[in-house]
This record gives structure tokens, C-alpha cells and sequence, in this order.
């Protein structure tokens, strides 16, 4: 099969593709077998791939990489119920499975949903990720109608998510960041405010405090300075406390590890405490039923997937020296087998 995958840890220098990797098997009864159609990378996947995340999850190399599928179901497990062969899906699979950015990939089917029916795979495979972590930080926030909310990074791929489900989902005023050139975009998708981050910090033009902030741009302290006394702020990055790597992580954190995690939570903690408002570090937890809702969404056209551009599976590199770049608006796809999903490619 085709595949990208890293030959140890680095940056997009260590990135290969071949097209005689063996094909993936069904990885257990509670799997299903995907052809995949298309995928796309995200920022953890350079952090991944960079050995950043070693001291969760350690990789073999050559390591096949990428979350987000959208493909065709192959094969079930005996123990599936939900899937059947031919069902067209999408899904980000969980930590332990062989990447996406490959001709198969075996998934459990508890994080594999039925793919939107209006939209290419091309454009679909570009959501589950962004879409579950955006979805789960403001239902972890209990983002309510009206309340003031923050994005950071208002362009990049979980902003340009988040802000549709703060404002079209979820009832909120958006208040986000971006460069003059995608300030319309932005509003376009939702954003009540958009603040020109090359002129001004957010943390000195936000006067009157929000309820929820997002901070996707690894910035604590100064969304916890806009965020209203006991508001929640949700951080892409961060470590996980220790609960929450129980259900991300492949094998459950030991002792030791768990009181790693908590000291790295301190500082944070600490900011918390200082600005009196809950601080929570957020990881996207795979879900078929999040993804069932989120169907749902881009089904009526409440939210819609931004694409930056598409790349074949053998550029994989460069895609990635895109990502890397920071120059992305929404996400960047990548295409495995151009020959599928062919009602949209007609």
C-alpha cells in the first residue's frame, strides 16, 4: 500500500513515502478495515513526529503518522455493530493504530462515523480532529447563548471550527484573532470581533472580560487575564492531568507518570488560581458520537470545513513544511487514493 510514515524522530527532513508498504490488517474484533480516500495532518502530528510526545507515547520507526481519515469501510470485526462493509466514514482514530496517511488503516469502531453525506472526503477528512477538540472545549466550558467567547488563532485549523460552533452551534458572541486578510473570512464564519494580532496584543483590547476562551495560541496567563472570575479557559496545548491521559493514551499512566503530569499542570494550575478561573487542558478523546452530531451540523450547513490546500500522499514532506509554517488557513488534506469517493469527482 501506499504510506508516509517517519524514519525517526525529527522535523519533515525524516518524512518518506513509498508505495510497497504491506497492507494493514484488521486490527481486532472491535476494528474496522478502512480504504482511505483521503486524510489530513495537524499540528501534533509535527510534535509527534518530532519526539515531543515521547514521554506519553513512544513510537518504532518508520512510524506511520496522521489522525483524520475519510475512506471506505472494508472489513469488520466480528464484534462491530454499527458498520457495515462499503459505508462511507471518517473518524480520528486513537493513539495504539497505524497512521492515516496510508492506503488502510485499522480503527476501532467506536471512533468511526458515518461520513456527511453532502461533502467530499476531501473535505470531510479534514474535520474530525478539529471539530472533536473545538466541540468537547466548549461543552467542557458550558459555552451557554450570549456569553462572551474568545478564540486565539481564529484561521488556523481548530479556529476556524471553534468559531462556527461558538456562534451557529452553541449561541455565542465570538470575539477572535487573525491578520487583516482573513478578518473577513472570519466574520464570514462567525466572529463578531476580529483582532489584527500584528498591531495589538487581544490581552490589552478585550475590556470587558469573556466567559470562555480558548487558547489555541499557547498563551495562558493571558487568557486567563480576559477570562471573568470562575470563566473557563480551554488550552490546546498543555499537558494532560492525569484523568484525562487515562482516556487519550493507549496504555493508562502509571504512578510515576501521573505525578509527572501533575507537577507539569502546576504552573498552570497556579495561573488559575491567581485569576480566580478554571484552566483545562484539552485533548481531542476519539468519538463516533461526536462525530454522529457533527454530521448532523455540516449536514444542514451550520458549520462548514475550510480546506488550505490538498497535497498527494507522496508530498507528504512538503505538506507538512506547510503545516509547519503556520501559513495554513484551515487544514491541509492530503489525497491517498483519488481513484474513491467517486459521486464527487465526477
Amino acid at each position: 500500500m501506499r504510506a508516509a510514515f517517519t524514519t525517526a524522530y525529527g522535523g519533515p527532513d525524516k518524512i518518506e513515502y513509498s508505495d510497497s508498504l504491506p497492507k494493514v490488517k484488521l486490527g481486532g474484533d472491535d476494528h474496522v478495515l478502512i480504504r482511505v480516500a483521503d486524510a489530513s495532518i495537524n499540528p501534533i502530528d509535527g510534535l509527534r513526529n518530532r519526539g515531543m510526545l515521547r514521554i506519553l507515547m513512544c513510537d518504532d520507526h518508520p512510524h506511520v503518522f496522521g489522525y483524520d481519515v475519510g475512506g471506505f469501510v472494508e472489513e469488520v470485526g466480528s464484534k462491530c455493530t454499527n458498520l457495515k462493509v462499503g459505508d462511507r466514514v471518517y473518524g480520528r482514530i486513537g493513539e495504539s493504530q497505524s497512521g492515516t496517511l496510508a492506503g488502510y488503516v485499522s480503527a476501532q469502531e467506536s471512533v468511526i462515523a458515518v461520513a456527511p453525506t453532502n461533502l467530499p472526503l476531501s473535505e470531510t477528512a479534514g474535520v474530525p480532529l478539529v471539530g472533536l477538540t473545538a466541540y468537547q472545549a466548549l461543552r467542557a466550558g458550558d459555552v451557554q447563548p450570549g456569553q462572551r467567547v474568545f478564540i486565539s488563532k481564529g484561521a488556523g485549523g481548530v479556529g476556524t471550527i471553534a468559531i462556527q460552533l461558538a456562534k451557529h452551534v452553541f449561541g455565542a458572541y465570538v470575539i477572535t484573532t487573525g491578520s487583516d486578510h482573513k478578518a473577513e473570512l472570519l466574520k464570514e464564519l462567525g466572529a463578531d470581533e476580529v483582532i489584527n494580532y500584528r498591531k495589538e496584543k487581544f490581552q490589552d483590547v478585550i475590556k470587558e472580560p469573556v466567559d470562555f476562551a480558548f487558547d489555541v495560541s499557547d498563551e495562558p496567563a493571558a487568557h486567563a487575564k480576559i477570562t471573568k472570575k470562575n470563566g473557563f479557559v480551554a488550552a490546546l496545548r498543555g499537558a494532560p492531568s492525569p484523568a484525562t491521559a487515562k482516556k487519550i493514551l493507549a496504555h493508562p499512566p502509571g504512578f510515576l507518570m501521573n505525578n509527572v503530569l501533575r507537577a507539569a499542570n502546576f504552573a498552570t494550575s497556579r495561573t488559575a488560581w491567581w485569576y480566580g478561573v478554571r484552566y483545562e487542558a484539552i485533548y481531542c478523546v476519539p468519538s463516533a458520537k461526536d462525530l454522529d452530531t457533527l454530521r448532523g451540523y455540516l449536514e444542514k450547513g451550520t458549520i462548514k470545513p475550510i480546506v488550505d490546500c490538498t497535497y498527494d500522499l507522496k508530498d507528504a514532506k512538503l505538506a507538512m513544511e506547510k503545516l509547519e509554517s503556520g501559513r495554513a488557513t484551515g487544514k491541509i488534506i492530503l489525497s491517498v487514493d483519488d481513484t474513491l469517493d467517486k459521486e464527487f469527482k465526477q
